[in-house]
């Protein structure tokens, strides 16, 4: 990919993706992989090689086209016999020597086929005229088919001696049966050796590689050498050099000749690329430093690729993406090509087309030329592809990167329509992944995914683009590897497994460093391509949630504990992760290590929270406070929208929990800048406050206000005043300004001896305040005025841990002066009972032997607003007459300094029926989700009715709607279909009930357009079910209309969500024709619906069909109401 292209996505990233998505760039949804056609030289369909079984075998990756097991254990012993002829590839036979010495063979005889045999001992046949003979002995099919790259190996007893045999198709086969073979390779009870089995095998891409293509600091000479041997490992035979930013193959030095210290070096990899199977290729751009006119730049350029060719390159690719359709490097070129895509297409083709014939004349073994066109990524012919196509020599090969820059999917019918534009020339398929130079925080560790396997064995080429970190680059790599090789048989998620534990260190790794290679990967595991982040931990999250939210304390502990242990595996990674993977990711893997700790002293402070222990509590909660703020520093981006969210979320429950005030929460929120990195734009820790009106030296002695106070605390500053003076940045605000993470830091201890302190602000009248206290004489204090006087059922008070800070809590009475509450603890966590005082204001009166105080936050806890909040997730529900039970659920938020128990009540009217459980216990500060089923009794009749709901002095009304039930038949399917307007004739609105899942009616880009059915007969319509595509309606009616004229609406619907919604209405016996009557558009596109359908009121004469209607609404019991939006017409 070029610098332009790549750049541009890395600017526009996701959201071109999304634009692609809807523009049509990629059509449909990612389909499903389908069964490729047969191999243009594989083996036909009924072949031996049906039989997969894999049952009781090593694992052998790429996964074999074929293999079984059959017959005993084959042993290796302590000496084997190697048959072998001259010509035996003596690659595969190093492979095969050191499989054997893995197995435990200390002596190994080798001898040519014909010779007598030395007596015991295991014997391996590789190649030549024995290896046939034994593979027919041991039950391997025939070679029949078999294509270039293709193998057989068995293994078993033949003439009573433990044998092995391989052979293998063309100049490959057999090191890919030697490759086999040493994966093949066992230890258990019976000894070392091999299993008794049988492979036949082949590649389904003849040419499997990748490409150093990326842009930024290129691999060094050992990481390039490294590579290769990976490449052998796992049966991939190309690597192709195309650093980005090297300028002896771009516009700056195409010309120049390498250094002679990089000659040296190409010359080497040329020689360990023999050794592993695998063909250099080198890739070059002239881009708009070439003169496609001038002869000399054509020789000098037929020079570079001989003198490349000499240093050992076979294979070669010729990039235009950069160069442009308007501009020419030379004066010249415009005179001869003129402008536009169709000149700068003529101009590379006869580039092209010279240098191909070139290599084919000087070097008759090397493949045909490959040229990356300047429109690599785009769908179908276009003009400069249709000029390319006819002018480009239809022996060289073009290549392409999907359709997309870096595309989610890549589909067969995609790769079809691509060679139905260039008809006459093998497609290379380029695939932009995992390369991440467009978005460097990332490293993508997922698997290979979202590419049909058709286009894997249509293509003459599957080269993937590595990252940077070339050991990082293995793990999706050796997917891709597996899927390159049998795209039929490719399944990611066990391929990826298996690329992790070959990162870990392979079969014998450690199992600590398993898993934290593991950990490593699942939460670096999205890309553009899909996969889900953190997939492996959200599960636990989820459960721990649920426990933490409404389970019991067994629950709960239950749930934390795997929760627990897989946050400290990402807290151990960065040192059990093996050491080189480990320096090359090292800002990836700190990240991690600080999520995983921050996770993991979050859960211990929420368990810590639901046993009641505030110490514990609280200090858990400085530490995840200080982890967070140290990931939001990280450029790094791990676990995107999971570890982060979770650390936060706890942070939020924390504030519940202390009694900090929801609406001191917002404001502090607010207020916080975006952070980068992992930070994922969600809140930054506050910034020092030493620079707000009346601190700006950070001095105590003058008033600040802050926000803080639980259980309902009206609006408004809690103001600070008193000493002794803060350290800069610092202040007197802190200590209640609603944030725990910041601190309220004196600059001293606090001052001996006596002082008059100010009295808080006067902030209700005097009448009501009573008598002020301003001339209380007392020791030094810090002082802190409520906003209101308020009684005190509970004042919290959070201090650094084990600092010294010692005080006595008190609270201030209206005109009866201040009454102690009890003494801080050492701990940094104190709570102390209100006991229903009236107060205006709270302190802190320092000890005499105090250290200079250290205060995060003081926060009281009213006792005359209610125990819980109340709040229903759908206040509206649809409730079918007769029909089965709908859900919603009640959100009850406890608001007191400990839980609250009871029971959800409610008084529904006759004919409703609502069933809550039996007793809830809500856990201080924190919610629980009470799950309320409505029916609605079949002698009630359709209206609206409102159920009271109440728990505790918390009080709420659920409105429920109750409808006639419906029952199937879909009236849409027998209906015409029309529109105010098509979008285009690919989106008509005959798609709406046309009974396919792929087909959608889309309007053009306005409000106000509609989609209508015109029913078969007359109906009493109840129900309409719609399925938006992403271009969904915020705002919509569903009108109804006897003869087309006369119109009126049924149903209204101001906050459409999109996906699937069920609009329920009863409309009159006469209604023939349905309109879906846009309003407002939800996105900047038009409407766009997958499908209508239609049911009418159940007449007790047709049986509920179970796919629409009642039985199939989303309206079950087992899931909350969906049809939320509707509003029946009056």
């Amino acid at each position: 990919m070029s610098a332009t292209a790549r750049g541009e996505w890395g600017r526009v990233g996701a959201a071109a993706l999304t634009a692609a998505v809807f523009g049509g760039l990629l059509s449909g949804a990612p389909t499903a992989q389908a069964a490729p056609p047969p191999h243009p030289e594989g083996p036909a369909t009924g072949s031996p090689d049906d039989d997969t079984s894999e049952s009781g075998l090593p694992a052998v990756w790429p996964r074999p086209q074929s293999i079984r097991g059959q017959g005993a254990f084959v042993p290796a012993g302590s000496e084997a016999t190697l048959v072998a002829g001259d010509e035996t590839d003596a690659a595969a036979l190093d492979v095969l020597r050191e499989a054997l010495r893995e197995t435990g063979v200390r002596t190994v005889h080798e001898i040519r086929p014909g010779e007598p045999l030395p007596p015991g001992g295991l014997v391996v046949h590789a190649g030549a005229r024995g290896a046939e003979r034994t593979l027919r002995e041991l039950g391997a099919p025939e070679q029949g088919d078999l294509p270039d790259g293709g193998y057989r190996l068995a293994a078993g007893r033949d003439a009573g001696r433990p044998t092995v045999a391989l052979d293998g198709t063309g100049t490959d086969g057999l090191f890919h049966a030697a490759q086999t073979l040493r994966q093949l390779a066992t230890r258990d009870e019976r000894g070392q050796g091999f299993p008794g089995v049988v492979v036949r095998d082949w590649p389904a891409t003849s040419v499997r590689g990748t490409t150093e293509g990326f842009y930024g600091e290129p691999w060094s000479q050992r990481e390039r050498l490294a590579q290769l041997d990976f490449l052998g490992r796992t049966k991939q035979n190309r690597y192709l050099y195309a650093p980005g930013d090297d300028p002896y193959r771009t516009a700056a030095h195409w010309r120049d000749p390498y250094p002679a210290a990089q000659r040296a070096d190409f010359r080497e990899l040329a020689q360990r690329a023999k050794r592993n199977h695998v063909t250099l290729g080198w890739a070059v751009s002239p881009g708009q430093g070439f003169c496609f006119s001038s002869d000399g730049d054509r020789k000098a350029l037929l020079r570079k690729v001989d003198a490349m060719r000499a240093l050992g390159f076979g294979a070669f690719q010729l990039r235009f993406e950069d160069v442009s359709y308007t501009e020419w490097h030379c004066g010249s070129d415009a005179d001869r090509y003129g402008r536009g895509p169709e000149s700068a297409a003529r101009a590379q083709a006869e580039l092209a087309n010279a240098l191909n014939e070139h290599l084919s004349e000087r070097h008759p073994d090397a493949e045909p030329l490959t040229v990356m066109p300047t429109e690599f990524y785009q769908k179908g012919k276009t003009d400069y592809r249709k000029a390319l196509a006819e002018k480009l020599d239809d022996r060289v090969r073009v290549a392409w990167s999907g359709v997309g820059v870096v595309p989610r999917t890549i589909t067969g019918t995609e790769l079809t329509r691509t060679r139905d534009a260039f008809p006459q020339h093998p497609l290379v398929t380029v695939d932009n992944y995992p390369v991440n130079d467009y978005a460097r925080d990332r490293v993508f560790l997922g698997p290979y995914q979202g590419r049909d396997p058709a286009v894997a064995s249509g293509s003459a080429a599957l080269l993937t683009q590595a990252m940077e970190q070339p050991l990082a680059s293995r793990i999706p790599l050796f997917t891709s590897a597996d899927y390159a090789w049998n795209p039929r048989g490719y399944r990611p998620a066990e391929s990826w497994r298996a690329a992790i534990d070959e990162a870990a260190g392979g079969r014998d790794a450690d199992p600590r460093a398993r898993a934290a290679v593991h950990a490593l990967a699942g939460n670096d595991a999205s890309s553009l391509l899909g996969g889900e982040e953190s997939a492996y931990l959200r599960p636990l999250i989820s459960a721990f949630w649920k426990a933490y939210d409404g389970g019991t304390d067994e629950e709960l502990t239950a749930a934390a504990r795997p929760l627990r242990e897989a946050f400290g595996t990402m807290r151990t990674a960065p040192e059990r992760v093996p050491a080189a993977l480990g320096r090359e990711v090292r800002p990836w893997l700190e990240q991690l290590g600080r999520l995983g700790e921050a996770g993991e002293r979050a859960v211990g402070m929420l368990q810590a929270q639901a046993r009641g222990d505030g110490s514990a509590a609280w200090q858990g909660r400085l530490e995840v406070t200080r982890l967070r703020a140290e990931s939001r520093k990280s450029d790094a981006t791990v676990g995107k929208g999971v570890l982060a969210r979770f650390a936060d979320r706890a942070l939020r429950e924390s504030d519940a929990w202390t009694g900090l005030a929801q609406d001191a929460r917002d404001a502090r929120d607010s207020g916080k800048e975006k952070g980068k990195g992992t930070g994922e734009g969600e809140e930054e820790g506050k910034k020092g406050r030493g620079d707000r009106p009346g601190s700006a030296d950070g001095k105590g002695g003058g008033k600040e206000s802050g926000g803080s106070g639980g259980r309902h605390a009206p609006s408004g500053p809690l103001t600070v005043r008193g000493g002794p003076d803060a350290l800069p940045g610092h202040p007197l605000s802190a200590a209640a300004d609603g944030d725990p993470a910041t601190a309220y830091r004196a600059a001293g201890a606090p001052a001996a001896g006596v002082f008059t302190p100010d009295s808080p602000p006067m902030l209700v009248p005097p009448s009501r305040s009573g008598a002020a206290h301003a001339g209380d004489d007392g020791p030094a204090a810090l002082t802190v005025a409520l906003a209101g006087r308020r009684p005190l059922d509970a004042v919290t008070v959070r201090t650094q841990p084990h600092s010294g800070t010692r005080a006595r809590v008190e609270a201030h009475v209206p005109g009866k002066g201040w009454r102690s509450l009890g003494g801080l603890s050492d701990s940094g966590w104190t709570q102390l009972a209100g006991r229903g005082t009236q107060a205006d204001a709270l302190r802190l009166v320092w000890a005499e032997d105090s250290a200079a105080p250290v205060v995060h936050e003081i926060s009281p806890w009213y006792a005359d607003g209610p125990d819980t909040s109340l709040a229903l997730d759908d206040p509206s529900v649809e409730a079918a007459v007769g029909g089965d039970a709908v859900r919603t659920d009640l959100r009850l938020t406890g608001h007191r300094p400990a839980d609250t128990r009871g029971r959800v009540v409610t008084r529904a009217p006759e004919g409703i029926t609502v069933r809550a459980p039996a007793r809830t216990t809500v856990r201080r500060g924190s919610s629980v989700r009470v799950p309320l089923r409505i029916t609605a009794d079949a002698s009630l009749k359709p209206g609206t009715y409102r159920v009271p709901v109440s728990f505790g002095g918390a009080r709420g009304t659920l409105t429920v709607r109750a409808f006639p039930r419906t029952s199937g038949p879909d009236l849409a399917r027998r209906a015409d279909a029309s529109s105010s307007a098509d979008e285009t004739p690919d989106f008509p609105a005959s798609a709406v009930n046309d009974g396919k899942r792929r087909t959608r009616w889309s309007s053009p880009a306005r409000n106000g357009e509609w989609v209508q059915l015109r029913l078969a007969r007359p109906a009493r319509v109840g129900q309409v079910v719609l399925r938006w595509q992403e271009a969904y309606a915020k705002g919509y009616r569903v009108q109804v209309s006897p003869d087309g004229k006369r119109w009126r609406t049924a149903a209204t619907v101001r906050d459409g969500k999109g996906g699937r919604e069920s609009v329920r209405m009863d409309a009159p016996d006469d209604t023939r024709y349905v309109r879906v009557q846009g309003d407002v558009r939800a996105t900047k596109f038009g409407y766009s619906l997958w499908s209508v359908e239609v049911y009418a009121v159940d007449d007790g004469k047709s049986g509920r069909d179970g796919k629409g209607g009642d039985g199939g609404g989303a309206h079950r019991a087992d899931r909350p109401a969906k049809g939320r939006h509707a509003r029946q017409a009056r």
